[in-house]
């Protein structure tokens, strides 16, 4: 089961008069790693730009003689690598599967998803960077490298799939959308890259469907954007999925678009009158809405990813 994260709300903040990332996390109260069986934790720091920036790893405590698959996770605006392991429960992946995961921090407050942030700090490299030294130094399969991430996570999540696809298998942005400014540089990527999305549609942070001036599309047309870019056809497949809890006020359709020229896929869950949350988490922040546990966010992000390979 997930564990709930308790934490300080502090004001709200507007980027460009779009409330990208509402909140800032003052304190994170808790957010210690989870012991669990199976998995071992270690940090190492990478410098980049001359800043240095700490990782949190997972990886299965028993020796393999194989290279395993890994999981790049972006942590929420406010929030660090410690914070979203505890939120999602990831260490139950590498538990389960096998699997790494890594947990980057950001440099200076928060991710830099907008390819037209003037910011010297270049996320894009330090991301590629860390995953190419992950696999020099680990047990770790470059085709079977993914990217996911949270809020301010998914939103660099989208970026970094567009501009390095090189680098990743496939990605899941949960709480993210498409920035105007990105849609924009992102039509033809070098290769499509498989992307699951999974958004609620009372977010009031990250809007499932924007005002006309907003600076970022639709989450529907960001799926599609994505759908085109897979070469998929132009409608999804959607399907309801069971009311597994029906306490929580939410329920949950999937829209897949499968058979794409590439081979690769992509998934939208659309979750009705679901927050700023993570699914399947007990945390829930009074002011970011409602979380549904009809499905598991962590494990619906993994299943998605590991079909595919680069």
């Amino acid at each position: 089961m997930y564990r709930g994260i308790d934490r300080r709300v502090a004001n709200t903040i507007c980027r460009v008069g779009f409330a990208l990332m509402a909140w800032l996390t003052s304190t994170v109260a808790h957010a210690y790693i989870v012991p669990t069986s199976g998995v071992t934790y270690f940090k190492t720091t990478t410098t980049y730009q001359g800043v240095a920036r700490t990782t949190l790893y997972f990886k299965p405590t028993a020796a393999s003689t194989s290279k395993a698959p890994m999981l790049v996770m972006l942590h929420y605006k406010g929030g660090n690598p410690e914070a979203m392991a505890y939120l999602t429960e990831v260490q139950e992946l590498v538990r389960d599967f096998g699997i790494w995961v890594a947990l980057p921090p950001v440099a200076d407050g928060d991710w830099h998803d907008d390819p037209k942030d003037t910011s010297t700090t270049d996320d894009v490299g330090f991301l590629s960077t860390l995953i190419d030294s992950s696999v020099a130094a680990y047990p770790v399969d470059a085709k079977r490298v993914y990217m996911t991430g949270f809020s301010d996570g998914a939103m660099m999540t989208l970026r970094y799939a567009c501009q390095r696809p090189d680098k990743i298998a496939a990605a899941a942005a949960v709480s993210g959308v498409m920035l105007k400014n990105l849609v924009n540089v992102c039509s033809s990527p070098m290769r499509a890259t498989p992307m699951a999305m999974i958004n609620g549609t009372a977010d009031t942070i990250v809007k499932y469907s924007p005002g006309k001036y907003a600076i970022s599309i639709t989450v529907p047309d960001s799926a599609k954007h994505w759908a085109k870019i897979n070469g998929c056809g132009a409608a999804p497949v959607v399907t309801k999925l069971p009311n597994v809890s029906t306490s929580d006020g939410t329920t949950v359709q999937l829209s897949s678009w499968l058979g794409c020229a590439t081979g690769n896929a992509v998934q939208l869950y659309t979750i009705n009158n679901g927050g700023h949350t993570w699914p399947g988490s007990p945390y829930n922040a009074s002011k970011q809405g409602v979380t549904s546990y009809d499905i598991n966010g962590t494990l619906a992000v993994w299943e998605f990813v590991r079909a595919f390979t680069r």
